[in-house]
Protein backbone atom coordinates (compact mmCIF):
# COMPACT_ATOMS: atom_id res chain seq x y z
CA UNK A 1 0.00 0.00 0.00
CA UNK A 2 1.31 3.46 -0.87
CA UNK A 3 1.90 6.20 1.68
CA UNK A 4 -1.06 8.17 0.34
CA UNK A 5 -3.28 5.10 0.52
CA UNK A 6 -2.28 4.61 4.16
CA UNK A 7 -3.25 8.21 4.95
CA UNK A 8 -6.61 7.61 3.32
CA UNK A 9 -7.25 4.46 5.36
CA UNK A 10 -6.45 6.26 8.62
CA UNK A 11 -8.99 8.95 7.77
CA UNK A 12 -11.61 6.30 7.06
CA UNK A 13 -10.89 4.50 10.32
CA UNK A 14 -11.39 7.70 12.28
CA UNK A 15 -14.72 8.36 10.63
CA UNK A 16 -15.90 4.78 10.95
CA UNK A 17 -15.44 5.01 14.71
CA UNK A 18 -18.15 7.67 14.74
CA UNK A 19 -20.50 5.69 12.50
CA UNK A 20 -23.58 3.93 13.79
CA UNK A 21 -23.16 0.65 15.60
CA UNK A 22 -26.74 -0.46 15.11
CA UNK A 23 -25.76 -3.97 14.13
CA UNK A 24 -24.60 -4.54 17.70
CA UNK A 25 -28.06 -3.85 19.13
CA UNK A 26 -30.72 -6.51 19.36
CA UNK A 27 -34.37 -5.88 18.61
CA UNK A 28 -35.05 -6.05 22.35
CA UNK A 29 -32.66 -3.27 23.25
CA UNK A 30 -34.53 -0.02 22.65
CA UNK A 31 -37.63 1.52 24.13
CA UNK A 32 -39.05 4.98 23.58
CA UNK A 33 -38.59 7.57 26.29
CA UNK A 34 -42.22 8.63 25.97
CA UNK A 35 -45.02 7.52 28.23
CA UNK A 36 -47.31 9.54 30.43
CA UNK A 37 -46.91 12.56 32.66
CA UNK A 38 -47.82 12.58 36.32
CA UNK A 39 -51.34 13.73 35.46
CA UNK A 40 -51.84 10.88 32.99
CA UNK A 41 -51.26 12.83 29.77
CA UNK A 42 -49.59 10.88 26.97
CA UNK A 43 -46.07 12.05 26.07
CA UNK A 44 -44.48 11.42 22.68
CA UNK A 45 -40.73 11.92 22.24
CA UNK A 46 -39.43 13.14 18.87
CA UNK A 47 -35.88 13.74 17.61
CA UNK A 48 -35.17 15.73 14.45
CA UNK A 49 -32.27 17.69 12.93
CA UNK A 50 -33.65 21.21 12.45
CA UNK A 51 -32.97 23.35 15.54
CA UNK A 52 -32.56 26.73 13.88
CA UNK A 53 -34.52 29.58 12.32
CA UNK A 54 -37.65 28.95 10.29
CA UNK A 55 -37.11 25.20 10.57
CA UNK A 56 -37.42 25.32 14.37
CA UNK A 57 -40.40 27.67 14.12
CA UNK A 58 -42.17 25.23 11.81
CA UNK A 59 -41.75 22.34 14.23
CA UNK A 60 -42.85 24.49 17.16
CA UNK A 61 -46.05 25.40 15.32
CA UNK A 62 -46.82 21.96 13.92
CA UNK A 63 -46.27 20.40 17.35
CA UNK A 64 -48.40 23.02 19.11
CA UNK A 65 -51.21 22.45 16.60
CA UNK A 66 -50.94 18.67 17.00
CA UNK A 67 -51.00 18.93 20.80
CA UNK A 68 -54.06 21.19 20.70
CA UNK A 69 -55.92 18.81 18.39
CA UNK A 70 -55.01 15.52 20.06
CA UNK A 71 -54.18 16.28 23.70
CA UNK A 72 -50.90 14.39 23.25
CA UNK A 73 -47.81 16.13 24.62
CA UNK A 74 -44.80 16.13 22.29
CA UNK A 75 -41.31 16.48 23.73
CA UNK A 76 -39.13 17.35 20.74
CA UNK A 77 -35.34 17.54 20.64
CA UNK A 78 -33.45 19.00 17.69
CA UNK A 79 -29.78 18.38 16.86
CA UNK A 80 -27.98 20.03 13.97
CA UNK A 81 -27.30 18.00 10.86
CA UNK A 82 -23.58 17.39 11.35
CA UNK A 83 -23.66 15.90 14.91
CA UNK A 84 -26.96 14.08 14.39
CA UNK A 85 -25.36 10.74 13.50
CA UNK A 86 -23.33 10.78 16.71
CA UNK A 87 -26.43 11.55 18.80
CA UNK A 88 -28.32 8.64 17.24
CA UNK A 89 -25.34 6.35 17.81
CA UNK A 90 -25.26 7.27 21.50
CA UNK A 91 -29.02 6.86 21.92
CA UNK A 92 -28.94 3.50 20.17
CA UNK A 93 -26.07 2.27 22.32
CA UNK A 94 -27.80 3.39 25.53
CA UNK A 95 -31.18 1.89 24.56
CA UNK A 96 -32.72 5.37 24.64
CA UNK A 97 -34.11 5.93 21.17
CA UNK A 98 -37.14 8.26 21.16
CA UNK A 99 -40.60 7.25 19.95
CA UNK A 100 -40.14 9.03 16.60
CA UNK A 101 -36.83 10.02 15.02
CA UNK A 102 -35.36 11.20 11.74
CA UNK A 103 -33.34 8.89 9.48
CA UNK A 104 -31.68 9.39 6.12
CA UNK A 105 -32.72 6.93 3.40
CA UNK A 106 -30.43 4.17 2.21
CA UNK A 107 -28.25 2.00 4.43
CA UNK A 108 -28.37 4.56 7.26
CA UNK A 109 -32.09 4.02 7.81
CA UNK A 110 -32.20 0.43 6.61
CA UNK A 111 -29.86 -0.76 9.36
CA UNK A 112 -32.44 0.22 11.99
CA UNK A 113 -35.07 -1.80 10.14
CA UNK A 114 -32.76 -4.79 9.72
CA UNK A 115 -31.98 -4.72 13.45
CA UNK A 116 -35.67 -4.66 14.34
CA UNK A 117 -35.41 -1.24 15.95
CA UNK A 118 -38.10 0.49 13.87
CA UNK A 119 -41.63 -0.39 12.80
CA UNK A 120 -42.64 -1.86 9.45
CA UNK A 121 -45.05 0.80 8.16
CA UNK A 122 -46.14 -1.03 5.01
CA UNK A 123 -49.54 -2.10 6.32
CA UNK A 124 -50.61 1.17 8.02
CA UNK A 125 -49.54 3.14 4.94
CA UNK A 126 -51.51 0.89 2.57
CA UNK A 127 -54.78 2.74 3.28
CA UNK A 128 -53.89 5.52 0.82
CA UNK A 129 -51.35 7.24 3.04
CA UNK A 130 -48.40 6.09 0.91
CA UNK A 131 -50.25 7.05 -2.28
CA UNK A 132 -50.64 10.61 -0.98
CA UNK A 133 -46.84 11.03 -0.97
CA UNK A 134 -44.54 11.37 -3.98
CA UNK A 135 -43.45 7.97 -5.26
CA UNK A 136 -39.65 8.58 -5.31
CA UNK A 137 -39.78 9.54 -1.63
CA UNK A 138 -41.65 6.35 -0.73
CA UNK A 139 -39.26 4.31 -2.87
CA UNK A 140 -36.26 5.81 -1.06
CA UNK A 141 -37.62 4.56 2.27
CA UNK A 142 -38.60 1.11 1.00
CA UNK A 143 -36.28 -1.77 1.88
CA UNK A 144 -36.84 -5.34 0.70
CA UNK A 145 -40.39 -4.41 -0.24
CA UNK A 146 -41.18 -2.87 3.16
CA UNK A 147 -41.79 0.81 3.94
CA UNK A 148 -39.87 1.67 7.10
CA UNK A 149 -40.09 5.48 7.24
CA UNK A 150 -42.53 8.28 6.43
CA UNK A 151 -41.07 10.91 4.08
CA UNK A 152 -42.04 14.48 4.93
CA UNK A 153 -39.99 16.51 2.45
CA UNK A 154 -38.10 16.05 -0.81
CA UNK A 155 -35.04 17.82 -2.10
CA UNK A 156 -32.75 17.89 -5.11
CA UNK A 157 -29.26 19.26 -5.66
CA UNK A 158 -28.78 22.18 -8.07
CA UNK A 159 -26.26 24.86 -8.90
CA UNK A 160 -27.62 28.20 -7.73
CA UNK A 161 -26.10 31.17 -9.52
CA UNK A 162 -25.98 34.95 -9.50
CA UNK A 163 -27.64 35.97 -12.77
CA UNK A 164 -26.22 39.51 -12.65
CA UNK A 165 -22.64 38.25 -12.27
CA UNK A 166 -23.16 35.85 -15.18
CA UNK A 167 -24.58 38.64 -17.35
CA UNK A 168 -21.80 41.08 -16.44
CA UNK A 169 -19.19 38.48 -17.43
CA UNK A 170 -21.06 37.54 -20.61
CA UNK A 171 -21.36 33.91 -19.49
CA UNK A 172 -24.25 31.65 -20.49
CA UNK A 173 -25.71 28.97 -18.22
CA UNK A 174 -23.53 25.85 -18.73
CA UNK A 175 -25.19 23.07 -20.70
CA UNK A 176 -22.29 20.62 -20.45
CA UNK A 177 -19.53 19.95 -17.96
CA UNK A 178 -17.02 21.44 -20.40
CA UNK A 179 -19.14 24.61 -20.46
CA UNK A 180 -18.96 24.72 -16.66
CA UNK A 181 -15.17 24.49 -16.67
CA UNK A 182 -15.00 27.23 -19.32
CA UNK A 183 -17.28 29.43 -17.18
CA UNK A 184 -15.00 28.85 -14.21
CA UNK A 185 -12.02 29.91 -16.32
CA UNK A 186 -13.78 33.09 -17.41
CA UNK A 187 -14.59 34.07 -13.81
CA UNK A 188 -11.07 33.19 -12.66
CA UNK A 189 -9.68 35.48 -15.37
CA UNK A 190 -11.60 38.33 -13.74
CA UNK A 191 -10.25 37.45 -10.29
CA UNK A 192 -13.54 35.92 -9.13
CA UNK A 193 -13.75 32.54 -7.40
CA UNK A 194 -16.39 30.72 -9.48
CA UNK A 195 -17.94 28.24 -7.01
CA UNK A 196 -18.26 28.74 -3.28
CA UNK A 197 -17.32 25.54 -1.47
CA UNK A 198 -16.89 24.71 2.22
CA UNK A 199 -16.13 21.07 2.98
CA UNK A 200 -14.89 20.97 6.55
CA UNK A 201 -17.99 18.93 7.49
CA UNK A 202 -17.15 16.58 4.58
CA UNK A 203 -20.70 16.00 3.33
CA UNK A 204 -20.61 18.78 0.67
CA UNK A 205 -17.76 16.94 -1.04
CA UNK A 206 -19.60 13.64 -0.93
CA UNK A 207 -22.64 15.33 -2.48
CA UNK A 208 -20.50 16.27 -5.47
CA UNK A 209 -19.19 12.70 -5.63
CA UNK A 210 -22.74 11.35 -5.48
CA UNK A 211 -23.63 13.43 -8.53
CA UNK A 212 -20.46 12.64 -10.45
CA UNK A 213 -20.63 8.90 -9.83
CA UNK A 214 -24.28 8.95 -10.90
CA UNK A 215 -23.21 10.55 -14.18
CA UNK A 216 -20.15 8.36 -14.79
CA UNK A 217 -21.27 4.93 -13.54
CA UNK A 218 -24.30 3.02 -14.89
CA UNK A 219 -27.09 2.75 -12.32
CA UNK A 220 -27.07 -1.07 -12.22
CA UNK A 221 -23.34 -1.12 -11.57
CA UNK A 222 -23.59 1.56 -8.90
CA UNK A 223 -26.40 -0.23 -7.05
CA UNK A 224 -24.43 -3.48 -7.17
CA UNK A 225 -21.46 -1.72 -5.59
CA UNK A 226 -23.64 -0.26 -2.82
CA UNK A 227 -23.99 -3.82 -1.47
CA UNK A 228 -20.72 -5.02 0.10
CA UNK A 229 -21.63 -8.60 -0.83
CA UNK A 230 -21.49 -7.80 -4.55
CA UNK A 231 -19.29 -4.68 -4.67
CA UNK A 232 -16.25 -4.65 -6.95
CA UNK A 233 -15.76 -0.94 -7.80
CA UNK A 234 -14.13 -1.92 -11.08
CA UNK A 235 -16.08 0.46 -13.29
CA UNK A 236 -13.70 3.14 -14.64
CA UNK A 237 -16.33 5.77 -13.91
CA UNK A 238 -15.36 5.81 -10.23
CA UNK A 239 -11.84 6.99 -10.99
CA UNK A 240 -13.21 9.49 -13.51
CA UNK A 241 -15.55 10.90 -10.85
CA UNK A 242 -12.64 11.42 -8.45
CA UNK A 243 -10.57 13.05 -11.20
CA UNK A 244 -13.46 15.37 -12.05
CA UNK A 245 -13.95 16.46 -8.44
CA UNK A 246 -10.23 17.23 -8.23
CA UNK A 247 -10.52 19.28 -11.42
CA UNK A 248 -13.46 21.22 -10.00
CA UNK A 249 -11.48 21.91 -6.82
CA UNK A 250 -8.50 23.14 -8.84
CA UNK A 251 -10.38 25.28 -11.35
CA UNK A 252 -13.62 26.31 -9.67
CA UNK A 253 -13.81 25.93 -5.88
CA UNK A 254 -12.91 28.31 -3.10
CA UNK A 255 -9.20 27.73 -2.30
CA UNK A 256 -8.71 25.60 0.81
CA UNK A 257 -12.29 24.33 0.65
CA UNK A 258 -11.63 21.46 3.08
CA UNK A 259 -10.95 23.98 5.84
CA UNK A 260 -14.01 26.16 5.20
CA UNK A 261 -17.48 25.68 6.68
CA UNK A 262 -20.54 25.21 4.52
CA UNK A 263 -22.17 28.19 6.25
CA UNK A 264 -19.27 30.39 5.15
CA UNK A 265 -19.64 29.07 1.61
CA UNK A 266 -23.35 29.90 1.58
CA UNK A 267 -22.66 33.40 2.90
CA UNK A 268 -20.38 34.09 -0.07
CA UNK A 269 -23.15 33.57 -2.62
CA UNK A 270 -25.75 35.28 -0.42
CA UNK A 271 -23.64 38.44 -0.43
CA UNK A 272 -22.59 38.40 -4.09
CA UNK A 273 -18.94 37.44 -3.54
CA UNK A 274 -19.11 34.35 -5.78
CA UNK A 275 -21.42 33.50 -8.69
CA UNK A 276 -22.18 29.80 -8.01
CA UNK A 277 -22.99 27.42 -5.15
CA UNK A 278 -24.10 23.77 -5.35
CA UNK A 279 -26.93 23.26 -2.88
CA UNK A 280 -30.25 21.56 -2.25
CA UNK A 281 -33.56 23.04 -3.26
CA UNK A 282 -34.54 22.98 0.41
CA UNK A 283 -32.13 25.83 1.14
CA UNK A 284 -33.37 28.16 -1.61
CA UNK A 285 -34.81 30.26 1.21
CA UNK A 286 -31.27 31.57 1.85
CA UNK A 287 -31.85 33.87 -1.12
CA UNK A 288 -34.50 35.82 0.77
CA UNK A 289 -33.31 39.09 2.31
CA UNK A 290 -34.86 37.99 5.59
CA UNK A 291 -32.43 35.05 5.62
CA UNK A 292 -29.25 37.01 4.92
CA UNK A 293 -29.17 37.62 1.16
CA UNK A 294 -28.39 41.13 -0.05
CA UNK A 295 -31.17 42.91 -1.93
CA UNK A 296 -29.17 42.62 -5.15
CA UNK A 297 -28.65 38.87 -4.81
CA UNK A 298 -32.26 38.27 -3.76
CA UNK A 299 -33.36 39.93 -7.01
CA UNK A 300 -30.84 38.24 -9.32
CA UNK A 301 -30.44 34.52 -8.78
CA UNK A 302 -31.57 31.31 -10.41
CA UNK A 303 -30.57 27.64 -10.62
CA UNK A 304 -29.53 24.97 -13.10
CA UNK A 305 -28.97 21.23 -12.89
CA UNK A 306 -25.45 19.82 -12.83
CA UNK A 307 -24.54 19.82 -16.54
CA UNK A 308 -24.31 16.64 -18.60
CA UNK A 309 -20.89 15.03 -18.92
CA UNK A 310 -20.51 14.16 -22.58
CA UNK A 311 -19.48 10.55 -23.19
CA UNK A 312 -20.03 9.46 -19.57
CA UNK A 313 -21.80 6.11 -19.12
CA UNK A 314 -24.08 7.04 -16.21
CA UNK A 315 -27.59 8.49 -16.17
CA UNK A 316 -27.24 12.13 -17.22
CA UNK A 317 -30.87 12.82 -16.26
CA UNK A 318 -30.49 11.53 -12.70
CA UNK A 319 -30.64 14.04 -9.87
CA UNK A 320 -28.78 13.92 -6.59
CA UNK A 321 -31.25 14.28 -3.78
CA UNK A 322 -33.29 12.47 -1.19
CA UNK A 323 -36.31 12.80 1.06
CA UNK A 324 -36.25 13.52 4.77
CA UNK A 325 -38.26 11.05 6.81
CA UNK A 326 -39.17 9.73 10.23
CA UNK A 327 -39.37 6.24 11.73
CA UNK A 328 -41.27 4.82 14.69
CA UNK A 329 -39.31 3.06 17.41
CA UNK A 330 -40.42 -0.58 17.41
CA UNK A 331 -40.20 -0.69 21.23
CA UNK A 332 -42.15 2.51 21.76
CA UNK A 333 -45.06 2.39 24.19
CA UNK A 334 -46.70 5.11 22.09
CA UNK A 335 -46.87 3.58 18.61
CA UNK A 336 -50.45 4.69 18.03
CA UNK A 337 -49.62 8.27 19.01
CA UNK A 338 -46.46 8.14 16.91
CA UNK A 339 -48.41 7.06 13.84
CA UNK A 340 -51.00 9.76 14.53
CA UNK A 341 -48.22 12.37 14.67
CA UNK A 342 -46.66 11.23 11.39
CA UNK A 343 -50.05 11.21 9.68
CA UNK A 344 -50.64 14.73 10.98
CA UNK A 345 -47.39 16.16 9.60
CA UNK A 346 -48.03 14.60 6.18
CA UNK A 347 -51.46 16.09 5.51
CA UNK A 348 -51.80 18.58 2.65
CA UNK A 349 -52.25 21.35 5.18
CA UNK A 350 -49.05 20.45 7.02
CA UNK A 351 -47.21 20.06 3.72
CA UNK A 352 -48.36 23.52 2.68
CA UNK A 353 -47.18 24.91 6.02
CA UNK A 354 -43.78 23.26 5.48
CA UNK A 355 -43.46 25.03 2.14
CA UNK A 356 -44.83 28.32 3.45
CA UNK A 357 -42.68 28.53 6.59
CA UNK A 358 -39.51 26.73 5.48
CA UNK A 359 -39.43 27.06 1.66
CA UNK A 360 -38.98 23.30 1.77
CA UNK A 361 -40.61 21.02 -0.84
CA UNK A 362 -43.10 18.72 0.85
CA UNK A 363 -43.36 15.02 0.04
CA UNK A 364 -47.14 15.43 0.08
CA UNK A 365 -48.64 15.45 -3.41
CA UNK A 366 -50.31 18.79 -4.15
CA UNK A 367 -49.12 20.48 -0.95
CA UNK A 368 -47.96 23.52 -2.91
CA UNK A 369 -51.49 24.30 -4.13
CA UNK A 370 -52.77 27.48 -2.56
CA UNK A 371 -49.44 28.57 -1.06
CA UNK A 372 -49.10 32.18 -2.16
CA UNK A 373 -45.51 33.13 -1.35
CA UNK A 374 -43.55 30.34 -3.04
CA UNK A 375 -40.24 31.45 -4.51
CA UNK A 376 -40.63 31.17 -8.31
CA UNK A 377 -37.30 29.34 -8.49
CA UNK A 378 -38.52 26.82 -5.93
CA UNK A 379 -41.77 26.38 -7.82
CA UNK A 380 -39.78 25.44 -10.94
CA UNK A 381 -37.54 23.16 -8.88
CA UNK A 382 -40.66 21.36 -7.64
CA UNK A 383 -41.54 20.64 -11.27
CA UNK A 384 -38.05 19.24 -11.87
CA UNK A 385 -38.37 17.03 -8.79
CA UNK A 386 -41.77 15.78 -9.95
CA UNK A 387 -40.40 14.91 -13.39
CA UNK A 388 -37.20 13.18 -12.22
CA UNK A 389 -37.20 9.39 -12.53
CA UNK A 390 -33.87 8.58 -10.87
CA UNK A 391 -32.55 10.08 -7.64
CA UNK A 392 -29.01 9.46 -6.43
CA UNK A 393 -29.09 9.25 -2.63
CA UNK A 394 -26.15 10.75 -0.72
CA UNK A 395 -23.25 8.27 -0.79
CA UNK A 396 -22.55 8.62 2.93
CA UNK A 397 -26.06 7.41 3.84
CA UNK A 398 -26.89 5.17 0.86
CA UNK A 399 -24.21 2.65 1.85
CA UNK A 400 -23.03 0.85 4.99
CA UNK A 401 -21.81 3.38 7.62
CA UNK A 402 -18.17 2.29 7.29
CA UNK A 403 -18.36 2.62 3.51
CA UNK A 404 -20.14 5.95 3.93
CA UNK A 405 -17.25 7.12 6.10
CA UNK A 406 -14.86 6.06 3.35
CA UNK A 407 -16.80 8.12 0.81
CA UNK A 408 -16.67 11.16 3.10
CA UNK A 409 -12.90 10.79 3.32
CA UNK A 410 -12.79 10.24 -0.44
CA UNK A 411 -14.41 13.61 -1.06
CA UNK A 412 -11.87 15.41 1.08
CA UNK A 413 -8.97 13.54 -0.51
CA UNK A 414 -10.20 14.31 -4.03
CA UNK A 415 -10.55 18.01 -3.23
CA UNK A 416 -7.13 18.07 -1.58
CA UNK A 417 -5.59 16.25 -4.54
CA UNK A 418 -2.89 14.58 -2.44
CA UNK A 419 -4.15 11.02 -2.96
CA UNK A 420 -4.39 9.35 -6.36
CA UNK A 421 -7.91 8.55 -7.64
CA UNK A 422 -6.98 4.86 -7.80
CA UNK A 423 -5.87 4.82 -4.15
CA UNK A 424 -9.03 6.65 -3.09
CA UNK A 425 -11.28 4.06 -4.75
CA UNK A 426 -9.09 1.27 -3.33
CA UNK A 427 -9.75 2.64 0.17
CA UNK A 428 -13.50 2.71 -0.47
CA UNK A 429 -13.35 -0.89 -1.70
CA UNK A 430 -11.32 -1.89 1.37
CA UNK A 431 -13.99 -0.40 3.62
CA UNK A 432 -16.67 -2.27 1.68
CA UNK A 433 -14.73 -5.55 1.84
CA UNK A 434 -14.34 -5.16 5.61
CA UNK A 435 -18.11 -5.36 6.17
CA UNK A 436 -18.92 -8.24 3.80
Amino acid sequence: MSKNSTRMSVAVAGLAAAALAVSGCSSDSSSGDGGTTGDGNQVLTVLHKWPEGAHAEYFEKIIADFEAETGITVEATAVQDDPYKERIRVLTGSNSLPDVFFVWPGAFGEQFFDAGLVEDLTEPMSDGWADSLVAPAIDAYTHEGKIYAVPVSMSGKFFTYNTAMFADAGIEVPQTYDDLIQACGAFQAEGITPISMGNNAMWPGVHYLTTLIGKYVPQDEMLKDFDPATATFTDPGYVKAIETLTELADKCFTPGANGISNDSAKAEIQTGVVPMYYGESNIFSMFRESNGATAEVAADWDFFAFPDIEGAAGDQDSLTGAPDGFVINSKSENKEAAEKFLRYITTKESGALLLEMRDRPSAVIGAEEGVADVLPQLERALTVLDETDTFNIWLDTATDPQVGAAWLAAGQAAIDGSVSPEDIIASVKAASDSVK
